[in-house]
């Protein structure tokens, strides 16, 4: 297996913090496009695949490159039983998966989208931009993009009001276990505690999830709601009730897909038009480009840094020998900077057409349940910007979360000035 040339640094956390490494990707795909990492200390190597066509294919290969074998992240899960313990409806494969899937996949079809979400999603967005722009200068995560995916978030699940920041919080420090700010628990650690292996992504926040979760489970026996956790305690897969574990799994699941990768998705957008403000002109000038301009928002965002997958037989990808119980990490970020697929890939255009992006996957059975849902609020944010701002602008540093999985920003300082 090829070691890492000098060239290519870490793909850690840290790495991350201070900025995608885009250059490392651009010399893997051109040199070494499904390349052997070797980490220092006591993680497994891996295959980074870094090609939109590699992305693609390996995601479209679900019984050669499995989500179950191994889960979905980066992270080495020494005890089998640890590993079924945490699995996910990502992290599961096959006729479960389809089964699990279908419980709530009606609630995210296009038209129950359309016809569940409009209305409430165009009247948050509307009041929290009242709230938000009434001083005409704002930490955007903390007063826009926080507050929007969270509160449809507690629509979707049925959640007191009282209990969604916190459940936000959790999910930020489950995700980002390195980050002193999001996740002072583990942060001293460097990231996962082997002493929570048994809860997602290792962290005391899974386990404080899986918790609530317990509660609400409780609380709603024997007089569920119309909420999509209560349809979860209601379904049924191979004619049986999801079990305690299935549940929780779930609903953490949901609380970091419905609402982390949104938000990122939100904060990135709004950094985007500040520092393109050509864009953002194009944009009010010239309504028709919105759902253009939605889709470049998720390429240019890709919320997910990667997922994993691991070999279920010896098999060839982009002329390397992977063999059986390899670890595969498909890099989004990478593959959604692809010039071989997105013409001048650096450059945020409202107007991009095509655009293939792998934000939400590369297809297959593993597509986003939700991207309907987010396209929605993403959408619905953008239009309203567009037609109450003239500009956006930078006014302070912009913080990264450390994190190699996800591209979160925790703090961008910005001022606009009204129509």
């Amino acid at each position: 297996m090829k070691t890492v040339p000098p060239e290519i640094g870490p793909l850690d956390a840290r790495t991350f913090e201070n900025g995608i490494p885009y250059a490392t990707f651009d010399i893997l795909r051109r040199e070494d496009p499904v390349h052997w990492h070797e980490p220092a200390g006591v993680q497994a190597g891996y295959w980074s695949v870094t090609r939109h066509e590699d992305v693609v294919a390996v995601t479209r290969a679900p019984e050669t490159f499995s989500s179950q074998v191994g889960g979905t992240t980066m992270e080495d899960i020494a005890d089998p039983e640890n590993v079924e313990a945490r699995r996910t409806l990502i992290d599961t494969d096959g006729d479960l998966h389809t089964q699990m899937r279908r419980i709530i996949s009606p609630r995210f079809t296009p038209a129950a989208v359309h016809k569940g979400w409009t209305t409430f999603v165009e009247e948050l967005v509307a009041s929290t931009l009242d709230s938000a722009l009434v001083d005409g200068e704002l930490d955007a995560v903390e007063q826009l993009c926080a507050v929007i995916p969270i509160t449809v978030l507690g629509e979707l699940l049925g959640l007191p009001h009282e209990d969604r920041t916190t459940l936000m919080k959790l999910g930020d420090e489950m995700i980002a276990s390195g980050d002193p700010d999001h996740a002072p628990r583990t942060a001293s650690i460097g990231g996962p505690d082997v002493r929570f292996a048994g809860y997602p992504f290792s962290s005391p926040a899974g386990k404080d999830l899986w918790e609530y979760a317990d509660g609400l489970r409780k609380h709603r026996r024997g007089n569920p709601g119309h909420d999509a956790f209560s349809l979860l305690m209601t379904g049924q897969v191979d004619g049986r009730d999801l079990t305690p574990r299935e549940l929780d799994n779930y609903f953490s699941m949901l609380v970091v897909a419905g609402n982390e990768t949104t938000r990122m998705a939100l904060s990135h957008a709004i950094q985007a038009l500040a520092e393109n403000p050509g864009e953002f002109q194009r944009l009010r000038e010239d309504p028709s480009l919105l759902p253009l301009a939605t889709e470049e928002v998720l390429r240019w965002a890709t919320p997910l840094h990667h997922f994993r997958r691991t070999a279920t037989r010896d098999v060839e990808l982009g002329g390397k020998q992977i063999r059986t119980g390899d670890k595969v990490i498909m890099w989004y970020i990478s593959a959604n900077r692809d010039p071989e697929v997105f013409e001048d890939p650096y450059r945020f255009d409202v107007g991009r057409s095509p655009n293939r992006h792998l934000t939400f996957g590369g297809g297959g059975k593993h597509f986003c349940l939700g991207n309907g849902l987010a396209r929605l609020e993403i959408a619905t944010t953008l239009r309203m910007l567009a037609e109450r701002l003239t500009s956006i602008e930078l006014t302070g540093p912009v913080v990264r979360t450390r994190s190699n999985l996800t591209n979160g920003i925790k703090s961008l300082p910005v001022r606009v000035r009204h129509v």
